[in-house]
């Protein structure tokens, strides 16, 4: 475990970043992405996504998209491809952060 992460392999800054970006695309508020949410976000930067998109992202969480659910996701991603946390996942959400960047 790196430097500032917690068990989970992520520190508490790229978790709060997810935190917020989930807030972002949670448009109706109810601590669940759906596909209303995630076309939402896609529509928001620039990206038509179809209807078997949605459904193959909502597909890898296993279970309701809850934030808890979406973290569990990427910490099983990176433990599979062992790729660095930070490479993982700032491109998906660069573009849902106000300004485009970190």
């Amino acid at each position: 475990m790196g430097k500032g992460q917690n068990e989970g392999g992520f520190s508490e800054d790229q978790l709060q970043m997810y935190k917020d970006c989930f807030k972002l695309m949670d448009i109706n508020k109810d601590g669940q992405l759906d596909k209303n949410d995630l076309r939402g976000a896609f529509d928001n930067v620039g990206v038509l996504m179809s209807e078997g998109e949605l459904d193959g992202l909502l597909g890898e969480i296993g279970g309701a998209c809850t934030y808890d659910n979406m973290v569990k996701m990427f910490q099983e991603k990176m433990a599979v491809i062992g790729n660095d946390s930070d490479d993982l996942n700032r491109p998906g959400f660069q573009g849902l952060r106000p300004g485009g960047q970190d």
